[in-house]
């Protein structure tokens, strides 16, 4: 449907759905972008840590690091998924 007839008939559901979108797509690219740098953290400190400092234990703050790259992926998707619904 024309999205400028929507819009017409019902401003105020149209342009709460805009919000959504945008919302959704700013949290979506904020995230990935929290996550691509985590991963190069994370890579640094492993590869500048490991063969000298780390016994048999990672230290807790990397593990945490680690720990948040699928839970920020897992967002990611919740929020994708989102975006799909709102626009089919």
């Amino acid at each position: 449907m024309n999205p400028f007839i929507e819009l017409f008939r019902n401003p105020v559901g149209f342009l709460t759905a805009v919000a959504y979108f945008l919302g959704l797509l700013t949290l979506v690219f904020l995230t990935l972008a929290a996550c691509w740098r985590n991963v190069h953290i994370v890579k640094a400190q492993f590869d500048h840590q490991y063969p000298n400092q780390w016994q048999y234990f990672p230290p807790a703050s990397w593990l945490l690091r680690v720990a948040a790259i699928p839970a920020v992926l897992a967002v990611d998707a919740w929020a994708l998924s989102a975006l799909i619904w709102l626009v089919t």
